[in-house]
């Protein structure tokens, strides 16, 4: 019975430890473990949602088509080159992410994630998506 008392408060001391460096960790570090989900999610509902539209574009036309939105790998690189990109950026600049810019990012992932496909049919150019454009404000584009 001492062992497994000894057993179970070792475990809650780890748990509360890794809890307690979570809460700690950075917005830069907090963003860098979003930025996976965010591009699995928008890449995977893009490609989802207009893959039936690009079948229609004449075979001579595909070539059009921006790389990135002809797989959902070609995507993630695109949108990994792009937050590798602004991080430089930042780091060169001396600008730190605030907790405002990670929540408004979250906000967006969360909003793209919800998205159905219709959302992107009938959009001529920018699908709007009012929790993102707050993000895109901090991103500078």
């Amino acid at each position: 019975m001492k062992f497994l008392s000894k057993t179970n408060l070792t475990l809650l001391t780890l748990l509360s430890l890794l809890a307690c460096n979570k809460l700690s960790q950075s917005p830069e570090a907090k963003l860098k473990e979003l930025v996976p989900k965010f591009q699995k999610t928008m890449c995977s509902k893009t490609i989802e949602c207009t893959k039936d539209e690009f079948a229609k574009i004449p075979p001579a036309y595909r070539n059009m088509i921006p790389p990135f939105m002809q797989s959902e790998e070609n995507c993630i690189t695109f949108f990994d080159q792009k937050m590798k990109e602004a991080e430089k950026k930042r780091i060169e600049e001396k600008k730190e992410v605030t907790e405002e810019q990670l929540q408004a990012f979250e906000k967006c992932i969360s909003a793209f994630d919800q998205l159905t496909c219709d959302t992107f049919k009938g959009a001529k150019g920018k699908v709007s998506i009012p929790e993102c454009e707050e993000a895109q404000k901090f991103s500078g584009n």
